[in-house]
């Protein structure tokens, strides 16, 4: 609870309801028509149609009111210390949260950094050769130019790597006119717990068959949790026929392909194992 709540504003309104009261009771006895006070004056109070006794319970009645009213203001002071406090404190959580964002966005960076520095190396070293290698098969110019082309084409794939790696691809989504995919995809991941940004997009071309969803996040974090809960999506009405994989290159869809082919092969040939495929293997368990 908040000072402001904590005040006693209904004690604060009769204060405000006595005094107005009592004023006008004062001016009743005494006759004054005029507005506010300005009618009681010293002339008013001397005039001998006003008797002493009276004058001195409306004397007793008015320090009581100024106790009242002192007591008032004194809980008023306080709640404004108070509300001072708590915007101290509010503004030290704000300060703190801010720095908290700013150190995760620090480390997202550091993490990307980190991320493209690797994968830059690790794409370097698999598709071009040593500039040694390439002079010695060559003359020097044109050498250089290769090592050069084969550079940019590595930092290229390991740039496209990267946003890959931001990505999923949803197959199964039903696609009607006029939909709203960005809406679309937003329920099918609350069905998952997941509530996040991102951008949505149907990919290919246009045809009789549901065309799959591109859907960019805004780092791989997010994308590996989704994918950890995807299996989820089987259990549901809705989504049953809905199935979430990662935006892999072409090479990588390849080397998919060829592993669902030996596992359905596997299948097949071994039908009292469980086989599945983990580690870019097929492994299997008895059932």
């Amino acid at each position: 609870m908040d000072a402001l709540s904590r005040f006693d504003w209904k004690h604060l309104e009769k204060v405000q309801q006595r005094s107005e009261s009592w004023f006008a009771n004062l001016k009743s006895e005494l006759g004054v028509q005029a507005d506010g006070t300005s009618g009681l004056t010293a002339n008013v109070f001397n005039s001998r149609t006003v008797k002493k006794e009276r004058l001195a319970a409306r004397l007793v009645e008015a320090i009581e009111m100024m106790n009242q009213q002192l007591t008032a203001i004194a809980g008023l002071y306080d709640t404004l210390e108070a509300v001072k406090i708590d915007a101290l404190i509010d503004k030290t959580r704000l300060i703190k949260s801010q720095q908290q964002l700013l150190d995760c966005q620090s480390d997202q960076l550091i993490q990307l950094k980190s991320t493209v520095q690797a994968t830059v190396q690790d794409t370097v070293q698999k598709e071009i050769k040593t500039y040694s290698e390439v002079v010695g098969s060559q003359n020097s110019q044109m050498g250089a130019i290769q090592v050069q082309e084969s550079v940019k084409k590595a930092v290229k794939s390991a740039i496209e790597e990267d946003d890959r790696s931001k990505n999923l691809i949803i197959f199964g989504l039903e696609e009607t006119v006029g939909e709203q995919i960005d809406t679309r995809v937003a329920d099918l991941l609350s069905e998952l717990g997941e509530t996040t940004t991102m951008s949505a997009r149907r990919i290919g071309v246009k045809a009789s068959s549901t065309r799959p969803v591109k859907c960019t996040l805004p780092n791989s974090t997010a994308v590996h949790h989704i994918l950890s809960k995807s299996w989820r999506l089987k259990s549901t009405d809705a989504y049953k026929s809905v199935f979430i994989c990662p935006d892999r290159s072409p090479d990588e869809r390849a080397a998919r392909r060829a592993l669902v082919l030996e596992l359905k092969s596997a299948t097949a040939d071994q039908p009292d194992y469980r086989h599945f495929i983990k580690n870019g293997k097929v492994q299997r368990e008895k059932r």
